[in-house]
């Protein structure tokens, strides 16, 4: 992993205990994708924290809080808890969320980002999952009858926010009790008492203060704007921390993602074969898990539709332009959990690389070029599009400059599938395209898959790859978009 740890192991390590084996057997068995994080991803033990944490890169546990469990399931459940917000990226989120200042605009108005309230949702929506599994919830956790594995935790926090500023409207037209009403309002529904599933919480920070009050100190803290005083009654907050200049810092980020969306994509297969072998059974996994493994599952495509991404992916690439808050990127949002400002500006060129063989589904070409058309049409790229109509070589090059020009065009049949003719010829003809597509079947080739991802092209499919295909994909990694209705991820 790139990223720098908080902490490192500066306590017993746990990890050759019986306690933790049986705590691993019990995830293994009823749990297997949280059993493959776990295996996967670094334990660090430490008493800098009260109870355990993780920045979505490791994962932090204090040895005297997880040996005090009273029972090897719950041991289980503090685990999985923590890798619960690894998979669902919450301290990247959380992190974009606290750099922007707000968490959503909802008619013109700011929502904005309280980390402690976003780990509250994060924490009904998780543990309500590890308890479909199987597996013990630990006393005082935050479990909710209104939200749970169905929900996403994004929808879940807005809510939750709406409910608080609902409930303290009253109090301004009352001067009396009214920091106390408030303070009451805060911390009874979403913090419930105590904290999370393996959480710290107020006593136990008020209780641990030269661990605790020590850490908000330290010199690994000080980079986490999250962590701290304003997080108590939950477990630590932690946020991904990295060296570097923002394009290294930006590499390292993305670096990760890949390593965690593979553990994911491994503890996805795993989990479907012990089901097969009758070693764990089918528990199914709740909105938000469920649907980032369809996104890991699907080579990264993005947890919106494929009509909504594509014209996203067009819009920021505008050269030369200034960026906006009022939207996010939303595939950048979604996969990496992320948030990025829009870049409008000016576009100067598209350029499609279209497969003529014989082998592409039409109907998903016809599909693609009209979205791509209205992309075209908002966009109006000052020098347009160039249409390359590829089989073994360019068989036909078209500039066009509207939606409805793109349409007219007459997409022949024939030939072979060798895409990176196109880039060849975008090459030799000296055009710089602010965008390069390269729309294909999805039995994409080695060859291709390589040249294409060495272009930075992004690749449209007009199916979902077979096993072949997504080996060749997983190995050199190119920017992917399937032409799939039913393919929505998370």
């Amino acid at each position: 992993m790139k990223a720098r740890q908080h902490f490192t192991n500066d306590a017993p390590d746990m990890s050759a205990s019986k306690s933790f084996a049986a705590a691993m057997i019990i995830l293994s068995a009823k749990a297997r994708v949280y059993w493959r994080f776990v295996i996967m991803h670094e334990v660090i033990w430490t008493r800098q924290i009260p109870t355990a944490a993780t920045d979505g890169i490791y994962i932090y546990v204090n040895p005297d809080f997880f040996d005090g469990l009273p029972s090897d399931s719950q041991r289980a459940f503090l685990l999985g808890h923590e890798v619960g917000h690894m998979i669902l990226r919450h301290p990247q989120r959380g992190k974009a969320f606290g750099k922007r200042g707000f968490f959503r605009i909802v008619n013109g108005q700011r929502i904005p980002f309280d980390h402690k309230l976003y780990n509250c949702a994060a924490d009904y929506v998780i543990n309500a999952d590890l308890i479909a599994h199987g597996l013990e919830p630990i006393e005082n956790g935050l479990y909710s009858d209104k939200y749970g594995r169905d929900h996403l935790v994004d929808e879940v926090y807005a809510e939750l926010w709406q409910e608080q500023e609902q409930e303290q409207e009253p109090e301004t037209d009352s001067e009396s009790g009214e920091s106390d009403e408030s303070d009451d309002s805060s911390d009874s529904e979403p913090n419930g008492g105590a904290g999370g599933a393996g959480d710290d919480t107020t006593d136990d920070k008020s209780a641990g203060t030269d661990d605790s009050g020590d850490d908000s100190d330290d010199d690994s803290a000080t980079d986490d704007q999250s962590a701290g005083t304003d997080h108590d009654g939950h477990d630590t907050h932690l946020e991904p921390l990295y060296d570097g200049t923002p394009e290294e810092v930006e590499q390292a980020e993305a670096d990760d993602t890949r390593e965690i969306d593979r553990t994911l994509q491994d503890g996805i297969e795993d989990e479907q074969q012990a089901i097969k072998d009758g070693e764990q059974k089918d528990h199914g996994h709740g909105a938000g898990i469920g649907e980032r493994f369809k996104a890991v599952s699907r080579r990264l495509t993005a947890p919106v539709s494929w009509r909504d991404e594509l014209p996203d992916l067009m819009q920021r690439v505008g050269s030369g332009g200034t960026t906006s808050w009022a939207k996010i990127h939303r595939r950048r949002y979604n996969l990496y959990g992320v948030v990025s400002p829009v870049t409008k500006g000016s576009v100067r060129q598209f350029a499609i690389i279209i497969d003529i063989s014989y082998s592409v589904d039409r109907e998903a070409l016809n599909q693609f070029l009209h979205v791509a058309a209205d992309a075209v049409d908002d966009l109006q790229p000052t020098d347009g599009v160039l249409v390359l109509l590829t089989s073994n070589h360019v068989e036909y090059a078209h500039e066009v400059f509207s939606g409805s020009e793109l349409l007219d065009l007459d997409v022949p049949y024939g030939g072979g599938t060798s895409m990176y003719k196109g880039v060849e010829y975008i090459e030799e003809y000296g055009y710089e395209p602010d965008l390069t597509m390269v729309f294909t079947d999805y039995e994409v080739s080695d060859y291709d898959a390589r040249k294409l991802n060495e272009a930075e092209c992004v690749i449209i499919l007009d199916g979902q790859p077979n096993y072949y295909a997504r080996q060749i994909i997983q190995r050199h990694n190119p920017r992917v978009i399937t032409v799939d209705d039913n393919s929505l991820a998370a």
